[in-house]
């Protein structure tokens, strides 16, 4: 069974970074702003289904070597993680290796033909585009927690019924694989980083409200539709996640507290719904949103305005990957390489919210 999880996951990033160009704005291209008077460049285009090719062939071949190293060895679980992990690095690797190669060859293109030279780049501001947001209540989201919190102290409240070893890690087969000493923190462990997890959700729902609008000045109405179909799709795909989350987790939390009701088979029927509805979900949100809504159909088109481009802000973007913009008040922010939202790593905000998220999973860690 492990090895079809690994196989799945390795297929679903493959196909998802092959066809990524394909769901992007035509304004951007490997982590480059593509004024309007450039969208239609032949090399564009033949460079991003180079992309798409040799990211599904390689793709192809580490999926072969993953199977046929399977069959031929027949090894246990714990070699199949650790080669199912490796072979999705290596994909990962060559396709961001692909990606940087792209990247630094249109970044060349636009400075020398000097693409943005004699146009006029201006920046739309919408007042009226947080209040036509539909974004779901932030207490959608702080209902999970609740019910998380009311398992944390359930399991408190049975201390002296459970069992000296604590199950704290779950393999691909639903078996319990690793254990810790029943302690106040071992038994907390679980709802406490559900919790993070859930508060991570949270935390991304109200940013995308005070994230600021990447409206386009050729395509006012069109690009202003497709922003709030994004938004709401993405708080939607947050709360699936929230939920997914508390469901799986939840259920673990359970069998920690009863563990007569523990079954492997239910454990790994779990794990298989939550692959399931991650995966199905964030295929859904890619193939009908796609990145900033550009796959949501909008009626209502514009009529261009000739010689104005939008703002061109390569400057803050570190390899198109990492934005960093101390005047920009957003913590979130749209991917240029991506489908989905990152932060703004020139806020102090996001600071702040990485060091509480990585320090809360490291203190766990540590202390279990």
């Amino acid at each position: 069974m492990a090895a079809v999880m690994f196989m799945v996951i390795l297929i679903f990033i493959i196909v998802i970074q092959a066809f990524l160009p394909k769901f992007l704005k035509d304004s951007e291209a490997f982590g480059i702003y593509i004024p309007d008077t450039h969208v239609k460049d032949k090399r564009l285009e033949q460079m991003k289904n180079r992309y798409t090719q040799l990211v599904l062939t390689s793709g192809i071949v580490i999926l072969a070597i993953f199977i046929g190293w399977l069959w031929v060895f027949r090894p246990a679980e714990e070699p199949i993680v650790l080669a199912g992990m490796a072979a999705q690095l290596v994909a990962l690797i060559f396709s961001m290796g692909l990606y940087a190669k792209n990247h630094i060859a249109l970044a060349n293109f636009k400075k020398d033909e000097k693409w943005t030279e004699g146009q006029s780049e201006r920046k739309v501001v919408d007042l009226q585009f947080r209040e036509q947001l539909k974004l779901l209540p932030n207490v959608y989201f702080v209902l999970p927690m609740l019910i998380t919190l009311g398992l944390g102290i359930l399991g408190l409240s049975q201390y002296d019924t459970l069992p000296n070893q604590i199950p704290t890690h779950w393999g691909p087969s639903g078996e319990a694989d690793a254990f810790a000493e029943k302690t106040w923190i071992s038994i907390s462990a679980l709802p406490f980083m559900t919790l993070i997890l859930q508060g991570m959700m949270l935390f991304f729902n109200g940013a995308m409200k005070q994230s600021g609008a990447k409206i386009q000045v050729r395509h006012k109405k069109r690009s202003r539709e497709q922003q709030l179909a994004f938004r709401k799709y993405s708080s939607w795909l947050l709360f699936v996640i929230a939920i997914a989350i508390t469901l799986l987790m939840g259920y673990l939390q359970l069998t920690i507290i009863y563990p007569e009701t523990m079954s492997s088979s239910v454990t790994l029927g779990f794990t298989l719904g939550f692959l399931v509805i991650i995966l199905g979900s964030v295929l859904y949100y890619t193939v009908k949103v796609g990145q900033s809504g550009t796959r949501i159909a909008v009626l209502e088109q514009d009529v261009n305005s000739q010689d104005v481009i939008d703002t061109d802000d390569d400057q803050y973007w570190k390899f198109g990957l990492i934005y960093v913009n101390k005047n920009d008040p957003s913590i979130l922010v749209e991917k240029r390489f991506g489908i989905g939202w990152t932060v703004n790593m020139g806020h102090k905000g996001s600071w702040i919210f990485l060091v509480l998220l990585f320090g809360s999973i490291f203190l766990i860690a540590t202390l279990l």
